[in-house]
């Protein structure tokens, strides 16, 4: 090791000048090679030559090594240097800005720096590279800390110190595995430092004289004490780091473990240590989304506390492998988890398998409370920790009584059997931890400092408070206490609550009262508190410090832009909130807050006469007012000729327009209500008058007229899509989904006349919001359209199958359309053989088209064959509640396809059960079938269990019995008012994974069967009641 470092001196004989000033700003730690470590320490985003301009004001541009990765700019004399001269926290960074042709500037609270690339190409690559870190971190509360990422510091040891050589005092500290030096502790505060050293790759010795010691490099301090002190430190920190690494390796040393147990990333430093699985950072992040009680997560190289040696030997000998045979047994591939998946879809998918229970493989003894319990009982004193994970997992309770005074739970047989791996293997999926808490997260829940206060008031606060309303007191948030006093040195509280008893905290906008930032707390009691500051950062502080202690860890999100419905009551007493996770019913409580809460929902839940960005949206984040429109003019106007530029009824577009304006989700629309031309126009009156339109502001918009002006398209389109990446969330997805509609239109200008100039002259002063002088606009729409894959990194061969897919549909209906008026009909989205993107199939459909027509004209759009024996069947398949109908094959497609939730999809494969029905019904005389079966009828979350009833279809009905046969009956229904579903809402946890659900109106029955064969019989019973015995077409 010590071959790879020399002492920090500057070089006599070095080839490069340095200026002078930059001397003064850093500090040069050489390396003579790469030390000899195999893993990188650091993933880099962009590294290349920059030349930058020294502190203090210096002219004299400097060429200088760059890289960045996602926490920091680092930059170094050379492209051979280990340490950098100095490095940027990202976190203290406000934005990036370019200037001139090839410059661009890094612009904190403190200080810019300035740096010029050797192309327009090279400066927008950086820009555009650095703006995307700096965005994704704008997702999160600004953290408190400007140095360390998202915040968080873990500082183990920190002072000044003096080199030797160069001969300079710098200020260092010692966080996680790492040495960090600072030219001053006050560069430390504004972000910026020097360069870091990870220790991992270093040693610690004596120096020369009593008050020194090396750590690849000299270091002096004021005394010998301190000197100890720091080298205990730092050897102890060397020590960890090697300590995490080796534990990493152990584990790692299983060949499963070596990739994520959910998507397969590989070399995961995380692990859930209830659940016995390996994570990667980004799954991690998921896991904990779902709460200490579901997943508990920790980290291999940061939480070296937890990892005890027992605890290694379950990962070593359970191991991702093992786990993933219970949790992941049945998990479809079309279902699995990707490393690329969004953050969204991989909470979705982790949800289901740990805490749905999706996939996991159900223990043969399930549903069997005490055949469980004695079954983990004997499980804790073998060696068989896949059993026992399997059993706590399927209703095993962890704490039965053993029936042994001396040995009353399974955690003390299994300690009294020497089974330590066992044991470990309870506690760790004990209701309460079983370790102490780390003390960052008791300081993330205790605050203290100055705030103004008004006197409490048992009604909400709706006047404007002055400064002179407002009394300075010394508040106190710790120990589950929330406590105010008249300054910091008083000893007598002025007042306080426990935080139990603080039900919400509500935030003022800026400026609502005399203090510029103000937030009121709302207790048991009825009582509103306000305080505030004028220090937006103190009052952020409080507000994350409270909501931390009020929410812990069990937190759910829901964007209320993107709420289904939202209904109030005529009595103001509740409200009701329908999202895609399901309805929330909010009940007044006749506190003080309940009217705050309605008002704000309301206000949050999109408004008609705001931006893009607070407008109702849909689950991908366009307005519901684009996407309606959008999809009416898809499904009837896409061959309309003129369409967007014939005018429609001026009355009728105003007053649909207003519809929108007030209330965007209540809006229903039918083809006979509007006409095409009715629509386009009110699509385009809303672009053309949304607040900041949607190119978000006319600075923006300036940018993209400008960008027009390129001559090279290929610098053009890069711009483009820098532009395009700037743009806010809703914004982005806006424009994109209304330039895809637009490339559908003009596929189909021969019919519709509606070329790309056309459009450009249409939408280029709607989009832009001008008077259509000048031409820019248009041209920049017609580029969106012409380069449409490109800029928005849409697959050409998808969407071109797309296009081709539509014409043919639509080309094909023109031509059967018959001279006097067709029946209505439209064009819908059919999955084939699995609802997954890229399956979705487009057919028209017309009013009088049948089950079996649509399955016939969708094999032939795609060019399959059905072989001998091959049934193919439609269902309507409910995604959210993982239930499907097979569809009669006489039943008319539109109906269904227009009573369809937003949730619910109809989808086409292979239908393997026919064979099973149609055998039963051969050897069948008496067409009846009754017997016991596991029912759940849904009310509440109170009444979710399973009973054994007896269930008898006859005749024409089906009579649910009170209990066993011989029961009085107690429900009775015609079989041909039932829908039947096969499988049951997993929220229920069925007992048989056999299930089925019967549907009358809004009544909702979950019947479970033993077997296989069981479910066959009453299916096939059910349908051959239902249908006739015409279950399946006679050919």
């Amino acid at each position: 090791m010590q071959k790879c470092f020399i002492n920090l001196k500057a070089e006599e004989d070095r080839k490069e000048t340095v200026n002078w000033r930059e001397r003064e700003d850093s500090i040069d730690i050489q390396c003579t090679d790469f030390p000899d470590f195999s893993e990188d320490f650091r993933q880099i985003v962009k590294a290349g030559w920059l030349e930058k301009t020294p502190p203090k004001g210096g002219k004299i541009y400097q060429r200088r090594w760059v890289q960045l990765d996602s926490e920091y700019l680092r930059y170094f004399q050379s492209i051979k240097e280990v340490y950098s001269k100095r490095m940027v926290s990202l976190g203290s960074v406000d934005k990036v800005v370019s200037v001139g042709d090839l410059r661009f500037e890094l612009r904190s609270q403190s200080r810019t720096f300035l740096f010029r690339a050797e192309s327009t190409q090279e400066r927008n690559d950086w820009v555009c590279c650095i703006e995307k870190i700096l965005s994704d971190r704008k997702q999160h509360l600004e953290p408190r800390n400007l140095f360390f990422r998202n915040g968080s510091v873990n500082i183990s040891f920190e002072g000044y110190m003096e080199m030797l050589s160069p001969r300079t005092k710098v200020y260092t500290l010692i966080s996680k595995d790492k040495l960090f030096i600072f030219k001053s502790h006050e560069e430390y505060f504004q972000g910026v430092g020097i360069t870091d050293i990870d220790m991992r790759m270093a040693n610690v010795r004596d120096g020369e004289n009593k008050r020194s010691f090396t750590l690849t490099t000299p270091f002096m301090v004021d005394s010998e004490s301190e000197k100890q002190r720091w080298c205990e430190a730092l050897t102890e920190c060397v020590s960890r780091a090697l300590s995490c690494e080796g534990l990493c390796e152990s584990i790692w040393r299983v060949p499963s473990n070596r990739l994520c147990a959910d998507c397969s990333s590989s070399m995961p430093e995380w692990a859930s240590i209830n659940l016995c699985v390996l994570l990667c950072e980004k799954c991690a992040g998921a896991h904990r989304s779902l709460g200490q009680n579901v997943s508990k997560v920790r980290s291999l190289k940061l939480d070296e506390r937890v990892w005890t040696d027992d605890l290694i030997r379950v990962f070593l000998l359970l191991g991702n492998g093992k786990a993933n045979q219970f949790w992941g047994a049945n998990i479809p591939p079309s279902e699995s988890l990707c490393s690329s998946a969004n953050s969204e879809k991989r909470l979705e998918h982790i949800t289901a398998k740990y805490k749905d229970g999706k996939y996991r493989k159900y223990h043969i003894l399930y549903g069997q409370q005490e055949a469980l319990n004695s079954a983990l009982c004997s499980a804790v004193q073998s060696g068989d920790l896949l059993e026992t994970l399997s059993l706590l997992n399927c209703g095993a309770d962890i704490n039965c009584n053993t029936g042994i005074p001396e040995l009353p739970t399974p955690l003390s047989l299994a300690k009294r059997s020497g089974q330590t791996v066992q044991a470990e293997l309870l506690m760790q999926n004990l209701s309460t931890e079983s370790f102490t808490r780390v003390d960052k997260d008791v300081s993330i829940r205790s605050q203290c400092g100055y705030l103004f206060k008004t006197a409490s008031s048992a009604r909400p606060i709706t006047d404007h408070k002055t400064k002179a309303d407002f009394t300075q007191r010394w508040c106190s948030l710790n120990d589950g206490m929330f406590n105010y006093f008249k300054s910091e040195q008083s000893h007598n509280k002025c007042g306080g609550m426990k935080t139990s008893e603080i039900i919400c905290v509500s935030v003022n906008s800026p400026g609502k009262h005399g203090y510029e930032y103000t937030f009121e707390l709302y207790s048991e009691e009825g009582r509103v508190y306000l305080f505030g500051s004028d220090d937006g950062s103190i009052v952020k502080n409080w507000i994350r410090t409270i909501a931390m202690v009020l929410l812990e860890d069990n937190v759910q999100t829901i964007d209320l832009r993107k709420l289904v419905t939202l209904n109030f009551s005529d009595s103001a007493g509740s409200m009701v909130l329908v999202w895609r996770g399901g309805p929330l019913h909010l009940l007044a409580d006749r506190r003080p807050h309940f009217v705050g809460w309605q008002t704000f929902i309301q206000q949050r839940s999109g408004a008609g006469d705001q931006p893009l960005s607070q407008q109702q949206l849909t689950e991908v984040g366009v307005p519901v007012t684009v996407d309606r429109c959008l999809d009416h003019i898809t499904r009837n106007g896409l061959m309309s000729s003129g369409i967007y530029r014939k005018s429609g009824i001026n009355s009728r577009v105003t007053k649909l327009l207003e519809r929108f304006q007030n209330d965007a989700r209540s809006v229903t629309m039918l083809e006979s209500d509007y006409s095409v031309d009715d629509m386009a126009n009110t699509l385009k009156r809303f672009l053309r008058e949304v607040k900041d339109g949607v190119f978000n502001g006319q600075e923006n918009s300036d940018s993209w007229l400008r960008a027009a002006g390129l001559k090279d398209r290929g610098e053009k389109v890069h711009r483009y899509q820098i532009l395009l990446s700037n743009l806010p969330e809703v914004n982005r997805e806006t424009l994109k989904a209304l330039i895809h509609h637009l490339v559908c239109v003009q596929h189909l200008s021969d019919e519709n006349q509606m070329t790309i100039r056309n459009l450009g002259i249409v939408f280029g002063p709607t989009l832009f919001q001008t008077d259509g002088k000048d031409v820019t606009g248009s041209q920049v729409v017609e580029e969106l359209i012409q380069n449409y894959c490109s800029i928005f990194n849409v697959s050409e061969s998808d969407l071109q199958r797309q296009l081709n897919m539509t014409s043919e549909i639509l080309n094909k209906h023109k031509s059967q359309r018959p001279l006097s008026r067709t029946p209505s009909s439209t064009i819908c989205a059919v999955y084939l053989e699995k609802i997954d993107e890229g399956a979705e199939v487009l057919v028209q459909i017309a009013a009088d088209m049948t089950v079996v027509k649509l399955v016939s004209v969708v094999l032939e759009l795609k060019g399959i064959q059905q072989a001998n024996e091959e049934f193919w069947s439609c269902y309507e398949v409910l995604e959210k509640d993982k239930m499907e109908r097979t569809l009669h094959y006489q039943e008319r497609v539109l109906p269904i396809y227009f009573s369809l939730s937003c949730q619910s999809h109809l989808l086409i494969k292979r239908n393997h059960f026919i064979f099973s029905i149609m055998r039963f019904l051969e050897d069948i005389e008496n067409l009846c079938k009754s017997g016991p079966l596991r029912v759940c009828e849904f009310k509440n979350e109170s009444s979710k269990n399973f009973h054994t009833r007896h269930c008898e279809l006859s005749g024409t009905t089906f009579k649910l019995h009170k209990e066993l046969q011989g029961s009085p009956c107690e429900r009775e229904y015609p079989v041909k008012e039932l829908k039947l579903y096969h499988g049951c809402r997993s929220k229920l946890h069925p007992p048989t994974p056999w299930g089925l659900t019967l549907i009358h109106d809004k009544q909702q029955w979950y019947l479970c069967c033993e077997n296989e064969d069981e479910l066959t019989e009453w299916t096939a019973t059910f349908y051959s009641i239902q249908y006739n015995g015409d279950i399946w077409p006679s050919w």
